[in-house]
Order: structure tokens, then C-alpha cells, then sequence
């Protein structure tokens, strides 16, 4: 049974009379394993290493074994797609993503996020000098106009963990700890694909998981609520990870914040470490999500394929020897 506890009150007594200052730590026990709605999750899936296959077999394997049709996928600009700013960007390896992923049928939501090294010279920014408008103009318009064609790509999410301090990229466009400054990349961005390829849905950057880091993550998230984040993107996006439901449940929590937007929100990241793990988060985690935040349309959960050890693994499936699918793997994959 999912319950809450208030577990203490702090008096504090003040001058010549007295008044109540609450202070409440709060308790939850860890919500009841429910069946996981599959009809709402998707997959992320990065398709670079070729232990898992090729591109076209990672895909099929996520829509025929794990009988999912949705994946999110990282269109990421850097120096192997763009050594420098006087060459065009190589596209090669996004483009046969794009392909395999359309003969398998899927629905692609692709991630636009980092920037080459060269960025980290200001003379490289174009639009007046303003870095995040830089990779609007010289990323997303590149990528939008590439694929404007493509159906089967319903939307971009714009950037990916913006407030993350240790993620140089955030440090060089300023928006580590600028929530303003990311609200403006977002608008951008949104402003030149509505222009392209009015289409596609525009869903906002998730922070780091909005239930850690108590209270950081949250308020960056308030911060680009605050600064008008909900006019520049059709969907909010959040990344959950760990089990601190405490943090929904607080006054003013999460809970509240989110109930309080008005777009849909996609999870666009959630998953727990170890082959032995990642069902019974599902199990606990997705329903709750699902109940306490109606606005929660999709989650995608992370990852499909990663070539770590079987007991740190996010992947559903790894490469250590005898132990390479997660019980959410099979559980995806035996499921009627």
C-alpha cells in the first residue's frame, strides 16, 4: 500500500509569543509492483555498436523481439560529424539510421543535441554571436530540412540533460546553470522547425532526472517554466531514474509541478542498472507515473543495447557472457 508519513514538527518559539514552523521530512514506501502499460513505452536506442548487429538488425530486434515501435534516437553534432566549420557535416551514419529504422516500421524521436570543439571559439558563432543560436542555425535547420520528408521521425527533442554542470557542451552555450539561457536555444530551434517542418512535435530538453538531486533539478525545471518554456515546445520532457518518491509526494514537489503544466509530458529516459532489476522498476515506477501524472503520454525507457557488465547494465541487452538479456527483456519479449 502506498502511504504517506509526516515524521516530524519542529516549534520554534520566537520573541514574546510563539508560533509553528513545520518541517516535514517525508516517507513513502515504495509504490506495489503493477503490469507495465507497454502501449505507452518506447526505447532508446543509439545504434552504435556493431556487437549488437547491424543498424537494421538493432531495429528490427526492437520491433520484432521487443515488439516495441517507438525509439529515440541521438542525432548528436560533434567533431566526427563536423570537424571543423568549413566542411559540411557528414550525415552518413544518421542517415542509415533513418532508413532502417523506417523500413522497420518504427516512430523515431530524435534527440539534437552537443556541439564540435571548434564552438568553443566565440568568432566560429554565427546570429550575432550568440552560440545557442549558432546551433539552431548551423544543426537543427540542417538536420530539419534533411528530413523534413520523413514521416516516420514525429518530432525532435532539443538537447538533453541542459543543466548537467559536467556535460562541457552545457558550459560552452551557457546553460549549465542558466535555465533562461536554454529557454532561448529551445524557442529557437522551435521557431526554425515550425518554419520547415510544422509536422513534427517539438518536445523541450529533459534535466537530469527531475526526482534526484533534490530540490536542483526540480527548480532549473521551475526556472524554465518561469522564463516560458511551454510556449516553445509541444511536449514536456523529463528523465526519471531512482526510486526517491518522496519527491513527488512533498508539498510543492514534483507531483505538483508537473500536474501544473499544461503539455504533455514524455519521459524521454527511465530505467534502473542490472539485468535483474529493470522489470521490477518498471513494474513500480511506470504505473505509478502513469497515475499520479495523467499528462504522461509516453516513456521511453533507457536503453536497448549497451556493451556494459550485466550487473551495472541499463541495456536490455549487454554482452557479458550467459547473462545478456535483462528480465525486461525477456518479459517484452514473451509477453503475449
Amino acid at each position: 500500500m502506498f502511504r504517506k508519513m509526516v515524521v516530524f514538527f519542529l516549534l520554534v518559539l520566537s520573541g514574546c509569543g510563539s508560533s509553528v514552523k513545520e518541517v516535514l521530512n517525508v516517507i513513502v514506501d515504495e509504490p506495489d509492483r503493477k503490469a507495465i502499460d507497454t502501449s505507452v513505452l518506447g526505447v532508446n536506442a543509439f545504434f552504435n555498436n556493431s556487437n549488437f548487429g547491424s543498424i537494421s538488425a538493432q531495429a528490427r530486434e526492437i520491433k520484432n523481439d521487443l515488439k516495441l515501435n517507438r525509439v529515440r534516437v541521438l542525432f548528436a553534432w560533434n567533431d566526427d560529424v563536423q570537424p571543423s566549420p568549413s566542411v559540411a557535416p557528414n550525415f552518413s551514419f544518421y542517415d542509415d539510421i533513418v532508413s532502417a529504422t523506417a523500413a522497420a516500421g518504427m516512430d523515431v524521436l530524435v534527440i539534437l543535441t552537443g556541439v564540435p570543439s571548434w564552438m568553443g571559439d566565440g568568432a566560429n558563432w554565427t546570429s550575432s554571436g550568440n552560440p545557442r543560436k549558432t546551433f539552431g542555425d548551423r544543426w537543427v535547420k540542417r538536420v530539419v530540412n534533411r528530413y523534413r520528408n520523413r514521416s516516420h521521425i514525429v518530432g525532435y527533442e532539443i538537447w538533453n540533460e541542459q543543466n548537467e554542470l559536467a556535460e562541457p557542451d552545457n558550459v560552452v552555450l551557457d546553460m549549465a546553470q542558466n535555465a533562461i539561457n536554454y529557454t532561448e536555444l529551445l524557442c529557437y530551434a522551435y521557431s526554425v522547425i515550425e518554419d520547415i517542418s510544422p509536422d513534427k512535435l517539438v518536445v523541450s530538453g529533459a534535466t537530469t532526472a527531475i526526482n534526484q538531486n533534490y530540490p536542483k533539478s526540480l527548480n532549473y525545471n521551475k526556472e524554465m517554466r518561469d522564463a516560458g518554456i511551454q510556449s516553445c515546445a509541444d511536449i514536456y520532457g523529463i528523465h526519471v531514474y531512482g526510486k526517491q518518491f518522496e519527491n513527488f509526494e512533498r508539498g510543492g514537489g514534483i507531483k505538483d509541478f508537473l500536474n501544473g503544466l499544461s503539455r504533455l509530458i514524455w519521459v524521454t529516459e527511465s530505467g534502473a542498472q542490472g539485468i535483474n532489476s529493470q522489470l521490477a522498476y518498471g513494474e513500480r515506477m511506470w504505473p505509478y507515473l502513469l497515475e499520479q501524472i495523467p499528462d504522461v503520454q509516453r516513456i521511453y525507457q533507457y536503453q536497448a543495447f549497451e556493451p556494459t557488465d550485466s550487473a551495472s547494465t541499463y541495456g536490455l541487452r549487454n554482452l557479458t557472457p550467459g547473462l545478456t538479456l535483462s528480465d525486461l527483456y525477456i518479459f517484452l519479449r514473451d509477453r503475449p
